[in-house]
């Protein structure tokens, strides 16, 4: 007898049973997980990885490929399963085959699915099944992934050295604070030693991390938990702190490169896929995770509607800058809209890797004067007490 877990897409066990039956398995007990079990099943299932972009872009490349070639949906799908690693990606191919043995559409299959596939990949799919270029569309969705993927990594990269140097600097101050720095001045306490006031400063700084280090730590802990509960479960607070993060000088520039790289290359697949432009903002907007873009793509929608072009909506809601409309403008006129929009993704997407390495080499020599900084009150408070002690015992 063989347990194990899956995620169906039911809330009823009997359609859960005759689900697995369907694709052969013999079922004799079942039951519905939730909470901690349910995350610790799965992890003992399928390892504590998901199914990545990379992953994901891989499985649509292969798809798009073999159906490009005239091989079926289900052939296909045998194919990829037989050569997927990721358990979790296997098992939801496998429920795929079977909802499409069962009657159901490739893209209404992986909608069962949302944990996997992403609303845009779902959309793309959809579209591709209507216009008969589905084969096209996956390739399309899985470059768009790849291209995300860099984007990240590339992020990643740059800013893993000054993490890396900031949670240096905030461990090691901690321990200074916490453990060296009372120590050794309590020692020139008992010696009676006329401190100055950078070392009493020092002192007080000490007192303070033993009395409320703790106390502080859970109150960050307690206010990061209630953000992201909140953020979830209320919406007018994420989208307070989505204007929010708009607002923030440095972080204000990324955001809005990346979603002007995001939201004109999704423009251009769905135009090019030939999906009506009020259907592509509203899928867009599904795909947008910062609620501020998502209210402003409705705007610009809704003044579509009363009958404003594409450019001259997006500049009054704001959606995009300045040379992203003229280039859409110019896309609009000249009847070039999926090459215009690419071309503004592909700028966007450039200027946001040199903005991001831009930002990791600047943090770095910072980071490093900053720790030096930390470091040499801490080493100034501790001598100056000891160059006093020893210039008197010279006396």
């Amino acid at each position: 007898m063989e347990r194990g877990v899956a995620n169906l897409p039911f809330s009823d066990e009997s359609p859960a049973i005759r689900y697995l039956e369907h694709q052969g398995s013999i079922v004799l007990n079942i039951r519905r997980l939730s909470g901690l079990s349910a995350t610790l099943s799965k992890i003992s299932s399928y390892g504590v990885g998901r199914v990545n972009r990379s992953e994901l872009a891989e499985f649509l490349n292969n798809m798009g490929v073999q159906l490009g070639a005239g091989v079926s949906i289900l052939e296909a799908l045998d194919e990829i399963i037989q050569d997927t690693s990721n358990k979790m990606l296997r098992m939801t191919l496998k429920f795929i085959r079977s909802d499409i043995v069962s009657g159901q559409t490739f893209a209404a299959a992986m909608a069962r699915h949302p944990g996997v596939f992403p609303p845009m990949v779902i959309n793309l799919a959809r579209i591709g099944e209507e216009t008969g270029n589905l084969d096209s569309i996956l390739l399309k969705a899985s470059e768009h992934l790849r291209r995300m993927q860099e984007i990240i990594s590339s992020t990643k990269r740059a800013l893993i050295y000054p993490l890396f140097l900031i949670t240096l600097i905030m461990a090691a101050t901690i321990f200074w604070f916490w453990y060296v720095v009372p120590n050794l001045l309590q020692l020139f306490l008992d010696m009676d030693v006329d401190l100055p006031l950078i070392t009493r400063a020092l002192i007080k700084v000490g007192e303070w991390t033993r009395a409320y280090l703790g106390i502080a730590g859970l109150a960050l802990t307690a206010i990061l938990a209630l953000t992201f509960i909140l953020r979830r479960g209320w919406p007018p607070f994420r989208y307070a702190t989505d204007y929010l993060l708009l607002k923030l000088p440095l972080l204000r520039s990324i955001l809005e490169t990346s979603m002007a790289s995001r939201i004109s290359e999704y423009l251009g697949i769905l135009l090019g896929a030939g999906i009506g432009v009020l259907r592509s903002f509203d899928i867009i907007s599904d795909a947008t995770p910062n609620t501020v873009y998502k209210k402003r793509l409705q705007e610009a929608k809704v003044s579509i509607k009363s009958g404003n072009n594409i450019s001259s909506s997006m500049r009054q809601s704001h959606v995009l800058p300045s040379f992203a409309i003229r280039m859409i403008n110019i896309g609009e006129q000249s009847g070039r809209m999926e090459e215009q929009t690419g071309y503004v993704a592909k700028v966007y997407r450039e200027k946001l890797t040199n903005m991001v390495e831009v930002l990791g080499k600047t943090l770095e020599p910072a980071l490093l004067v900053f720790m030096g900084l930390i470091f040499g009150v801490l080493i100034a408070g501790l001598l100056l007490p000891v160059y006093d002690l020893i210039s008197e015992m010279n006396f």
